[in-house]
């Protein structure tokens, strides 16, 4: 792993930490309530688009491939079909979610 990688990659881990923060605001405060400057759901949407622009990082630098980030992804939501209760029994399977 180079320089280059090693940053993008402590920064991916800073941006996990963050969205973990603002999950525990909307469990604390409520999801549409204002914490601080923001309201909860504001601040989580924030947290995770920085996360989404760091795994895109990574993925233009070839430290992750976006091919097997999607095999790994719709596996996740098929396992979430069969053991959450996160869908309905006539939702369709949302393959495009980002």
């Amino acid at each position: 792993m180079n320089d280059k990688e090693y940053e993008t990659m402590l920064i991916l881990q800073e941006e996990c930490a963050e969205v973990i923060q603002a999950v525990s605001k909307c469990f604390r405060f409520g999801i549409d309530q204002q914490y601080q400057d923001r309201v909860n759901r504001q601040r989580l949407e924030q947290e995770l688009g920085d996360l989404l622009a760091m795994v895109d990082i990574l993925c233009s630098k070839g430290v992750v491939d976006l091919d097997n980030l999607r095999v790994a992804k719709l596996a996740k939501i098929e396992k979430l079909h069969q053991w959450s209760n996160i869908f309905t029994e006539t939702q369709v399977h949302e393959e495009n979610i980002l």
